[in-house]
C-alpha cells in the first residue's frame, strides 16, 4: 500500500519552440476576450454592487428573470421602475442619479454587472498589474478580463506573461491610449497550439509576439513510499500573434493581439465559476453569486475594423484556414458619404445537431466580421485615424433578446448605471402609408388620404407617417372621416393603421410572431432580419471605455438567433439568420445618426441654431437613405437565402435534369442580388452626394 504524502505545489512556466507542422489548425472556439482598462475599483466595490443587486432581486421582480415581469405596458412600467427606484435607494451603498446617466465615463465592470447580471468570478493581484474574470451565469459562456496597470509599481516583473505591463503600454501606444478590447482568445484542440505557431513562423512570423509557446504547468512535488515524486496536474499552453500588419509594411501593428491556448488537467474547464485558471493561469476564484435577473450569453462574433481587410483575411487563412463566408461590398454599407467594405471569415465547425439548447451555448463556430473603410469619412474611418486598427464590437448571443433588453433598460432607470442602446430611427420599422388602405382595405385612394390627413391632425401620426406606439383602436375610430368606405371598412383600417407601426417587420415576418411581440421589437429598439425560416434579433450598445463625448470607441451588440429546426436530424445551420444585412446598414447609419442628434442636442444647448438645424437635416437625409434603402436589402437578402438554399439542393441532388433546374434558379437569384447591389449604390451615391452638399453649405 503506498503512502502518499503532498510537499509542496509548483507553477511552472516554460518555453517550448515549435515544431515544423504543415496541417491547419481550424478547431478553434471562442474564449475570452481581454480588455485594457485605465483603472479598477477594489473588488470589494464590485462585491458590494452585487450584493446590493441581489438584494434588490429579493424585494421584487424588475426584470425579466427573476419571476413577475415580462413586458408592461407604458402605463404601468413607469410606475414599477419608479418602486424599484425608491427601493434601491434604501439600501444600495453607491446612489447615483438616473437622470444624469451619459454613457461616457462609465466604468465598464459595473456597465456589465448592473445592466447584463455579470459577476466578478475571478482575479489577479500582480505586482505591477490587475485584472478582474466577469462571466455571465454560465461559466462555458462569455468570459471577459479586464486588465489595469498599477499605479505604484507598473514596472515591475509579472510571472504571466499575459499580465505583463509592457504588453499594456504597447497596446495603449497602438491605440492614442485608449482604453479598448486588446486580445482575441481562441480554445485549441490539445496538440495544436505549435501547429499555429508553426505556421506564423513560416508564412508570417513578424507578426509573433514571442518565437514560442508559453507553457504553464501546475504540479505537485509527492512522496511516494518515501521518495519524492513530481507529479504534474495540468498544462495551459498558448501562443501569441498580433493581429494586423501597419498599413503597407510588414512589420506588425502592436495593438490587438490573438490569443491561442489549450489546457488540461488542472487548467481544462470544470463546472462551476471555482476555476478560473482555466481561462488565464494567475486567476483565482472569487465567490459570486447570481441573482437569478442575468441571462447567459455566449460569443457569437468579433469585429475589427482594419486598414487592409485582403490582408487580414489572407493572414487568417494562411495560418488557420478561415474562409470568407459573406461579403458586404461598398453599396451594402454606405452611409452617406461614409462608405465601407465588410467581410465575414471563419472556420468550418464540425457541429452537427438538431438539438437549439447545444447550438445556442456552442463556441465552435468562429466569425470574425472584419470592415476598412473606402472614404475619409463615417466611424470605420474615424475609428482608424483617432484609435488605430482594433476591435470594433463584440456580439454576445442571448435567448431572449428583448427580455434582455428590457432588464437593461428597467436597471439603468432604477440604478443610474449600465447600459444604454444606439437610437434607431422609427421609420426603420414602418411608417403609414394610405396605399395600404386601398390595397388591402378596398377604400378610395381618396379615403386613404383622408385617413392619413385626419391621422395627422389628431397628433397620433407625425406627417412623415409614423404613428404613435401607444395609439388606441378607439382614437382610429373616432377619427374625423364622413367617407361612407370608411366606416364600411374600420376593422380594417383599424388594424392596418396599428400594424403600420412596424409594417416594414410584418413584410418580413407576417403573422408568425403577434403584434404585442412587434410592438416590444419597436419600443425595444430592436433589428431585424431574416433568412429562409431563421430570424436574427439584433441590438447596440452606445459607446463602452469611452472618456470623452464624441471620440471614438468600442461597443457592444447583443443578438437572438432563432433557427429553424423543422426535421428532426437536419442539421441547424451555424449562423442561422445571417449578419444582418438589411441591418448592417442600418448599424452604420444609426451611428451616423446618433452622431448627429448629438450635434443637434449640443447645438439647441449652445443655442447655435444653425449647428442645429444642419444637424437635423442629416439626421433627415441618413432616415431617408434608411428608408429609401429597406426594400432594396430585402429584395437581396432573399436572393442570397434562396440562392444558397438552390445551391444546396443541387449538390443534393441525383436527377441531372433537377439538378440543372436547382442551378438555373440559383444563377436567376445571383442576378437579382447583383442588380439588387446595383440599385443600392446608386441610392447610396444619391446620398454621399447629398450629405455631402450639407456638410459643405
Amino acid at each position: 500500500k503506498a503512502t502518499v504524502s503532498v510537499l509542496n505545489c509548483h507553477l511552472i512556466i516554460t518555453h517550448t519552440m515549435s515544431c515544423n507542422v504543415e496541417q491547419h489548425n481550424e478547431n478553434c472556439k471562442f474564449h475570452h476576450v481581454q480588455f485594457y482598462v485605465s483603472s479598477l475599483q477594489p473588488t470589494s466595490y464590485y462585491k458590494e454592487l452585487e450584493k446590493d443587486l441581489n438584494t434588490l432581486a429579493g424585494k421584487g421582480s424588475y426584470d425579466p428573470f427573476s419571476g413577475g415581469m415580462r413586458f408592461l405596458g407604458p402605463e404601468a412600467l413607469p410606475a414599477r421602475v419608479s418602486e424599484g427606484r425608491r427601493t434601491w435607494c434604501e439600501f444600495a451603498k453607491h446612489q447615483k442619479d438616473p437622470e444624469k446617466y451619459s454613457s461616457v465615463g462609465q466604468d465598464l465592470p459595473e456597465q456589465l454587472i448592473v445592466g447584463a447580471g455579470w459577476r466578478v468570478t475571478g482575479e489577479y493581484c500582480g505586482k505591477s498589474t490587475r485584472s478582474l474574470l466577469l462571466c455571465s451565469d454560465d461559466p462555458c459562456g462569455k468570459k471577459m478580463v479586464l486588465t489595469t496597470k498599477n499605479a505604484t509599481v507598473a514596472d515591475a516583473e509579472e510571472p504571466y506573461h499575459h499580465f505583463k505591463a509592457a504588453t499594456i503600454d504597447s497596446f495603449y501606444a497602438s491605440h492614442a491610449n485608449r482604453d479598448g478590447c486588446s486580445v482575441l482568445a481562441f480554445e485549441v484542440d490539445q496538440g495544436t497550439v505549435a501547429n499555429t505557431l508553426a505556421k506564423y513562423q513560416k508564412l508570417h512570423p513578424n507578426l509573433l509576439v514571442t518565437p514560442h509557446v508559453q507553457e504553464y504547468t501546475d504540479s505537485r512535488t509527492m512522496i511516494v513510499d518515501g521518495k519524492e515524486k513530481k507529479v504534474s496536474l495540468g498544462t495551459f499552453k498558448s501562443v501569441e500573434v498580433f493581429a494586423y500588419y501597419l498599413a503597407g509594411t510588414k512589420d506588425a501593428d502592436k495593438g490587438t493581439i490573438l490569443r491561442f491556448s489549450e489546457r488540461s488537467g488542472a487548467f481544462a474547464h470544470t463546472p462551476g465559476f471555482g476555476n478560473p485558471q482555466g481561462v488565464l493561469p494567475g486567476l483565482i476564484d472569487v465567490p459570486a453569486k447570481f441573482d437569478g435577473t442575468s441571462i447567459a450569453a455566449y460569443s457569437d462574433h468579433w469585429v475589427s475594423n482594419v486598414v487592409d481587410r485582403e490582408g487580414f483575411l489572407k493572414t487568417l487563412e494562411d495560418t488557420l484556414g478561415f474562409t470568407p463566408k459573406v461579403d458586404f461590398n461598398a453599396g451594402v454599407v454606405a452611409a452617406g458619404e461614409a462608405i465601407i467594405e465588410s467581410t465575414v471569415t471563419g472556420n468550418s465547425s464540425g457541429l452537427n445537431t438538431d438539438d437549439l439548447e447545444v447550438a445556442f451555448a456552442d463556441q465552435s463556430q468562429v466569425y470574425l466580421p472584419i470592415n476598412n473603410a473606402l472614404s475619409s469619412v463615417g466611424h470605420v474611418a474615424h475609428y482608424i485615424e483617432e484609435m488605430g486598427q482594433g476591435v470594433q464590437h463584440l456580439a454576445c448571443r442571448v435567448k431572449d433578446l428583448t427580455a434582455f433588453i428590457e432588464r437593461v433598460n428597467n436597471y439603468r432607470k432604477i440604478t443610474g448605471q449600465g447600459f444604454t442602446f444606439l437610437r434607431i430611427p422609427r421609420s426603420y420599422y414602418g411608417r403609414f402609408n394610405p396605399t395600404v388602405l386601398v390595397k388591402e382595405a378596398g377604400v378610395s385612394q381618396a379615403t386613404a388620404d383622408a385617413v392619413f390627413a385626419a391621422l395627422v391632425a389628431s397628433g397620433v401620426m407625425t406627417k412623415a407617417g409614423v404613428v404613435d406606439m401607444d395609439v388606441a383602436e378607439e382614437k382610429v375610430a373616432g377619427l374625423n372621416v364622413a367617407a361612407a368606405d370608411f366606416k364600411a371598412n374600420l376593422a380594417k383600417i383599424t388594424e392596418l393603421v396599428l400594424r403600420s407601426r412596424y409594417e416594414n417587420m410584418y413584410s418580413l415576418l407576417k403573422d408568425n410572431i403577434t403584434s404585442k411581440v412587434y410592438c416590444q421589437i419597436v419600443q425595444n429598439q430592436v433589428l431585424v432580419d431574416i433568412q429562409g425560416k431563421d430570424i436574427l434579433f439584433q441590438i447596440f450598445t452606445s459607446n463602452i471605455c469611452q472618456k470623452k463625448a464624441g471620440e471614438q470607441a468600442p461597443f457592444l451588440e447583443f443578438i437572438q438567433r432563432v433557427c429553424s429546426a423543422s426535421k428532426a436530424g437536419v442539421k441547424i445551420r451555424p449562423g442561422c439568420g445571417g449578419f444582418g444585412i438589411r441591418n448592417f446598414l442600418t448599424l452604420f447609419l444609426s451611428i451616423e445618426v446618433s452622431k448627429a442628434m448629438l450635434d443637434y442636442e449640443a447645438g439647441l444647448a449652445e443655442k447655435d441654431q444653425a449647428k442645429a438645424d444642419k444637424a437635423n437635416k442629416v439626421v433627415e437625409a441618413l432616415t431617408a437613405q434608411l428608408d429609401e434603402s429597406n426594400p432594396i436589402l430585402t429584395m437581396i437578402s432573399d436572393a442570397m437565402t434562396e440562392e444558397a438554399d438552390e445551391l444546396e439542393a443541387a449538390g443534393e441532388e441525383k436527377d441531372a435534369a433537377k439538378k440543372a433546374q436547382h442551378q438555373a434558379r440559383a444563377e436567376e437569384c445571383r442576378k437579382i442580388k447583383e442588380q439588387g447591389n446595383d440599385d443600392l449604390k446608386v441610392c447610396s451615391d444619391k446620398y454621399k452626394a447629398m450629405l455631402k452638399a450639407i456638410r459643405e453649405a
